[in-house]
């Protein structure tokens, strides 16, 4: 399992952000290609997910579909993520899905895969840009998100308002294990650690 420490960061440009991870003890440098990260987020007709999250439940589950890429109607190579938290520390199951499309709108999980869904549904849909980092030694990653987009999905259907999220979400990610090394680098990294989820955030436009 690893840690995913994060912070959301609200007044600071992306570039300021990559300059103070690049300028890291830990001496980061890029570990793939930005590309856009595209997600869409399933929970029950309870939201039971979203409020796991907001009670601060100690294991958790979340369900995601992910893609890369521009095109937003024609889903190629999509994966099926089953995030598990206990705690601090995190894990991931995944399934590979046949490619399908967003024209007839987000379809239900039970329509993509064999894997247990407890009767899921799609409610948001959350797009952006990523960039990859890792540190010298290869043992501690970092991304920088930005350019947040949340598309709501009623009944399957894609709502044609898009919220923007001008925010920059860092994550610094490690191993179990690793703690005191990353605990090194974070130390110079001089924003706070925060709680923050893109489907909470998503869900938050539309449930307020």
């Amino acid at each position: 399992m690893r840690y995913e420490r994060k912070y959301r960061i609200e007044h600071s440009s992306y570039e300021s952000v990559l300059h103070e991870v690049m300028s890291n003890p830990a001496a980061y440098t890029t570990a793939f290609p930005d590309r856009k990260v595209n997600s869409i987020y399933y929970d029950d007709i309870n939201y039971s997910a979203y409020n796991d999250n907001l009670l601060g439940v100690g294991h958790r589950v979340k369900y995601r579909v992910r893609w890369y890429g521009n095109p937003k109607d024609k889903i190629t190579q999509p994966v099926l993520e089953k995030k598990i938290k206990k705690g601090q520390l995190g894990t991931k199951e995944y399934q590979k899905l046949n490619d399908f499309s967003l024209q007839d709108g987000a379809p239900e999980l039970a329509a993509l895969s064999s894997f247990p869904s407890n009767e899921l549904y799609p409610h948001v849909v959350v797009r952006y840009d990523r960039t990859y980092l890792e540190s010298m030694d290869g043992q501690i990653r970092a991304t920088i998100d930005r350019n947040l987009e949340y598309v709501n999905v009623l009944n399957g259907t894609l709502s044609n308002q898009i919220e923007q999220d001008s925010s920059i979400i860092l994550e610094i990610k490690y191993d179990q294990g690793l703690e005191q090394l990353a605990d090194q680098s974070m130390q110079m990294i001089p924003y706070r650690l925060t709680k923050n989820s893109k489907y909470v955030t998503g869900m938050y436009h539309y449930l307020k």
